[in-house]
């Protein structure tokens, strides 16, 4: 609820505004603005809300937090009020309108703070009422620079009763706690809701990069079934037949039952046995890789999950810095975009995070706005391809195996995926230069290293990506 004409005339009464000098002026969303105000001893803040429905003029205990840059009407109010002085303060025709007259360098500006609900508003203009400039532009309105501002006059100009506050303090100090409770509410809310979102979607892709890995698992334990199919093969060489599809055979471990081989037409039967042999080494080659991957996806999803359910226990403080954290931040520092919003594509690799970008637009976005000098950045040599990053974390080097997920990475989403294999080059993103006129995302490296990659099924599922992967053979 916005406050009515009583509760402004209250205020006003309370505040004694004249004769106060304007110190600051802070202008920290597109909602709010305040004016720091000094009359000996002591300097304080006004805070201007124009948020409906909680329109409002008060003191406050609590100044502005973070802030953008200077907003248009701030840096306006920087140079023609910031250092003068209220010399007058009037209640407009019991209206919800206040104006400020401020005295600066010998030049008088009238602030006219329009309490109106959805159409509040805060209009500079001359003493003659030639608008200046105005938070809100409103050409429809004939709010514009030029223009002339004239309050109308209400057809009833009686006071509102004041609502019942309880307690000493002032009705200033009620209004301040009563609509910072009201939004701490609401932002614990939203907090809320975004955290839940975010480790649920956390959660969700970590059991879905789980199950790639339990079929890899899976897969990994037919090692002896490749092995002795490879052998059965040998053992059975003089029936096979040149570009037969399949091999019959008697299973001498399973008392004599017939079995049938898959061979590829275009190998020799003994290349098929050594493609059989090649499978149960690769598959026991991984069985150590998928176990850890599958053991740090465990506990991820437990740790997701544990942040759900004391999400509710949280303090307001804490939510701020665990939505940071989830939107995107490293740390807890707030880097980055959102984590609905995230541009490209993102990965998990022991911890750490792998961004890849699959086009022009997203490899700009994600150098200008998602990476930062000490991060690693891959790309394929010779073939098109997207960017990808590796993340880095504080006291921490990048171990290999997550160098060669990325590398994986890079040949995937590029032109070279069908070799199966490309030569990458690597090197921090403080090494990167843009291209003078080039195209967006355009870069060239310098002080870039060499990594040859060949594809891996096994290490690409465990970043998520699907089981039915056409990889060429080599």
């Amino acid at each position: 609820m916005s406050l009515n004409n009583g509760e402004i005339d209250l205020i006003l009464q309370e505040l004694d505004l004249p004769d106060h000098s304007v110190r600051h002026v802070i202008q920290n969303d597109f909602r709010n603005l305040y004016l720091q105000l000094f009359r000996p001893p002591a300097a304080w803040w006004l805070r201007v809300c124009l948020e409906h429905p909680r329109v409002r003029l008060h003191a406050t205990s609590r100044g502005p937090g973070k802030k953008r840059s200077h907003q248009r009407f701030e840096s306006f109010l920087h140079a023609r009020v910031r250092g003068g002085r209220i010399v007058a303060v009037e209640h407009v025709n019991q209206d919800r309108i206040v104006r400020l007259r401020i005295l600066h360098n010998g030049v008088e500006t009238d602030l006219f703070i329009r309490l109106w609900g959805t159409r509040a508003n805060i209009i500079a203009a001359e003493p003659d009422g030639t608008i200046l400039d105005a938070f809100f532009r409103k050409p429809r309105e004939g709010i514009v620079t030029g223009d002339t501002f004239k309050p109308p006059v209400p057809a009833d100009d009686s006071l509102r009763p004041v609502r019942e506050w309880s307690g000493t303090a002032s009705f200033n100090e009620f209004v301040d706690r009563y609509y910072r409770e009201q939004e701490q509410q609401e932002e614990r809310e939203r907090l809320l809701t975004t955290c839940t979102r975010a480790l649920e979607r956390r959660r969700n892709r970590l059991a879905a990069r789980l199950d790639e890995i339990r079929r890899g698992q899976q897969r990994s334990a037919d090692a002896d079934r490749f092995q002795h199919q490879g052998e059965l093969i040998l053992a059975y060489l003089h029936r096979a037949q040149p570009g037969a599809a399949w091999l019959e055979v008697e299973d001498y471990s399973d008392d004599n039952r017939t079995l049938q081989i898959a061979l590829n037409p275009a190998r020799s039967p003994a290349d098929n046995a050594k493609a059989y042999f090649d499978k149960a080494h690769r598959a026991r080659e991984t069985t150590a890789f998928l176990d850890e991957t599958a053991e740090n996806l465990e506990n991820g999803i437990r740790a997701a999950e544990a942040r759900l359910n004391d999400l509710g226990e949280l303090a307001l403080q804490d939510l701020r810095e665990l939505a940071e954290e989830l939107q995107g931040g490293r740390d807890g520092t707030g880097r980055g975009k959102a984590a609905e919003d995230t541009v490209g594509l993102e990965f998990e690799s022991r911890g750490f995070r792998i961004l890849v970008g699959r086009n022009a637009r997203e490899n700009d976005y994600l150098l200008r706005r998602s990476v930062r000098g000490n991060d690693w950045w891959l790309h394929s040599r010779d073939f098109p391809g997207g960017y990808v990053f590796i993340r880095t974390q504080k006291n921490r080097s990048i171990p290999l195996e997550v160098l060669l997920d990325a590398g994986n990475l890079a040949v995937f989403y590029s032109k070279a995926r069908r070799n199966g294999a490309a030569d990458l080059y690597y090197t921090q993103v403080k090494h990167l230069r843009r291209a003078k006129n080039g195209p967006p995302g355009l870069v060239l490296p310098t002080q870039e290293k060499n990594l040859s990659v060949e594809l891996d099924r096994e290490r690409l599922r465990s970043l998520g990506i699907g089981s039915d992967l056409n990889l060429p053979d080599r």
